[in-house]
């Protein structure tokens, strides 16, 4: 009984070896803790899709990572999010932004299908929120220019004080309901693009 109890704990930690002993995924999932802490394998119910999230990094290090993270590993498809902990820590805005169109053009020159989650906001956070609202009015410019999918989740999460208590595991973090969201909204998008 034990073991299954460690088995059942572990089994996203042992999903991703298997996905990372099969080769190259179909899809990564790139970004910071919010990314890191899903449960990818489980929640789009595939065993192609790895979980490169890197908790506590700022768009810089996704830049700086993104050939060891991403690009080695030759999905066809990357999921990125990220811009909270650039917020938080207070990196201006046309550096965020920067780093966000750069990542996406080496995605683009690597034949990498971009998918951009716009940054959720933060509970309860005046600051974060303006912030937030500028690098996401940037992004869907940016993606609308390029072509470019994105998932809006704070349409169905966020309100007007921001993270919606029901969908927080604390001021930043999102609990299950929202991850199982957020996997909806994933798997409508490699649906429309047959992966």
């Amino acid at each position: 009984m034990g073991f299954l109890a460690i088995v059942f704990v572990m089994r996203d930690k042992i999903a991703q070896r298997f996905v990372r002993s099969k080769g190259h995924p179909t899809i990564v999932m790139y970004g910071n803790s919010i990314t890191a802490q899903g449960k990818w394998v489980e929640l789009l119910g595939r065993t192609d899709v790895l979980n490169s999230g890197l908790p506590g990094q700022a768009t810089y290090h996704f830049l700086k990572q993104i050939d060891e993270y991403v690009i080695d590993l030759h999905p066809k498809i990357c999921f990125i999010k990220g811009g909270i902990n650039d917020v938080t820590l207070g990196v201006a805005q046309d550096r965020i932004q920067a780093h966000y169109q750069a990542i996406l053009e080496i995605l683009a020159e690597h034949d990498i299908i971009p998918v951009v989650t716009l940054t959720v906001y933060r509970q309860h956070d005046e600051y974060a929120k303006r912030e937030v609202d500028k690098l996401n009015g940037f992004l869907v410019s940016y993606c609308k220019q390029h072509r470019i999918t994105y998932i809006d989740l704070n349409q169905y999460i966020s309100d007007s004080n921001g993270l919606r208590p029901e969908y927080a595991a604390d001021n930043t973090h999102l609990n299950t309901k929202a991850y199982k969201i957020w996997a909806r909204e994933i798997s409508r998008v490699l649906k429309e693009k047959n992966i």
